[in-house]
């Protein structure tokens, strides 16, 4: 099976840019491995997109997580596209905003 093309909301574009900002802040160097590191998992996760989890706070919701310390990430796929809704850092609440753009 050929990945899926992966690609961010907006909201999820600007989640990815808070929290590596807010990392940045401390650790300049630390934020660009997060963020390496998260290219990665998603394109392992555009592998094999059924190996992700419903969300516990949103079981009724079609998206799935990957959980990524110190992130989540919610997304949903189809036959080609594994679309990124949003990111979180994992200390936060989540709220069922997060799965919508």
């Amino acid at each position: 099976m050929a990945a899926l093309k992966i690609q961010f909301t907006s909201r999820a574009r600007r989640d990815l840019r808070e929290v590596l900002g807010y990392i940045a802040q401390d650790n300049p160097e630390a934020a660009s491995s997060l963020a390496e590191r998260l290219a990665g998992a998603l394109e392992h996760k555009a592998q094999f997109p059924q190996s992700g989890r419903a969300i516990p706070e949103a079981p009724e919701h079609q998206a799935q997580e990957l959980v990524f310390p110190p992130c989540r990430i919610f997304y949903v796929t189809d036959a080609t596209t594994l679309t990124v809704l949003s990111l979180m850092r994992s200390e936060r609440l989540f709220r069922p905003e997060a799965l919508s753009d």
